[in-house]
């Protein structure tokens, strides 16, 4: 039977990027359902994963996270650092998940894992359930074998790249970080391909009222503001890539130099090289008239934000979507 889903309001807009980043990693490696109902108490676990044997070289490609992953584990992100009442919570939904479990299987099954991300350092966690640090890995810890709980401070990660994806979990200057971080990597690097679209999504996010930000942290407003910066001056390079390359496949066609129709028809064969770049495949006629009608309708500004912020599934789905904007 398949895990039941609902939905649940998110904490914060972070948390929802940190989960949605977290879900689409392991969805690499396996099975991740997000907002799995605990029958009997009505409650949520943030993510049930499951692995995929099939995928285990792939898993260990991700660092510490394969690592937490390598065995069916319940995890439950925290963009503010919990304290022992959450976590309270996290392990009675543990317990009656294990028994949800046995009671679909008819009969005895392993006690699930559970996976604790914390931002930050849950010192009165720690020191009230005997959380022991596991030595040659700094920032994860754990819990007596019998409770099979892991915890990690996000904050204590170190500065490598495979620690990358979770310290974008993280809180204020870790996230400013692991941020820069992940803009920094080259086009092609599958961490960008998993979080910018989640990343770029946060630029929506902010409250238009003053009165309306007063509860936001004023660092995380300054965050989404600098990836708002750096989005428009990324949409604008590949702007002027377009008019470059554009203007250049006029002249060969023997357009006339600045003749507007060449000029749209050179960007519009540079946005659709784009386009195939980010879906990882040839578009198809079909899609090719669908991007030279939005081209027209919407401009490129539209179509540059598309390409950017929706990752490739989605991004396939608005061009085959005829009323989509």
């Amino acid at each position: 039977m398949n895990p039941i889903l609902v939905i649940a309001p998110m904490r914060s807009r972070f948390d929802a990027f940190g989960k949605s980043v977290l879900r689409e990693t392991l969805d690499l490696v396996g099975g991740a359902d997000t907002q799995v109902e605990v029958i009997a108490t009505s409650q949520t676990m943030d993510i049930w994963y499951t692995p995929d044997p099939a995928r285990a070289a792939l898993r260990a490609e991700l660092g510490l996270l394969g690592e937490l992953a390598a065995e069916p584990c319940q995890f439950e992100p925290f963009h503010d650092t919990p304290g022992p009442a959450e976590l309270r919570g996290c392990v009675r939904k543990q317990l009656h998940w294990h028994h949800e479990l046995e009671r679909r299987n008819g009969g005895p099954v392993p006690f699930p894992r559970l996976c604790v991300l914390s931002s930050g350092r849950p010192a009165t966690v720690l020191d009230a359930f005997g959380f022991d640090p596991v030595p040659g890995r700094p920032g994860l810890y754990r819990a007596a074998p019998g409770w099979r709980i892991d915890l990690v401070v996000i904050a204590e990660l170190p500065r490598t790249r495979d620690t990358l994806l979770l310290r974008l979990l993280g809180a204020r200057a870790v996230l400013r970080d692991a941020i820069r971080e992940l803009i920094d990597l080259p086009d092609d690097a599958w961490e960008r391909g998993i979080a910018l679209p989640w990343l770029l999504r946060l630029r929506f996010e902010v409250p238009a009222e003053p009165s309306a930000r007063t509860t936001e942290d004023a660092e995380e407003e300054e965050i989404v503001t600098e990836v708002q910066q750096w989005f428009e001056q990324l949409k604008q390079s590949l702007r002027d890539e377009a008019r470059r390359e554009g203007l250049q496949e006029g002249r060969k066609e023997g357009l006339q130099e600045g003749r507007k129709e060449g000029l749209q028809e050179g960007q519009l064969r540079v946005l659709a090289r784009q386009f195939e770049k980010k879906l990882g495949r040839p578009l198809t006629e079909m899609e090719h008239s669908v991007l030279a009608e939005r081209f027209e309708r919407l401009g490129a500004d539209r179509l540059d934000d598309a390409k950017l912020a929706l990752p490739p599934e989605a991004l396939a789905a608005w061009l085959a979507d005829p009323t989509a904007r």
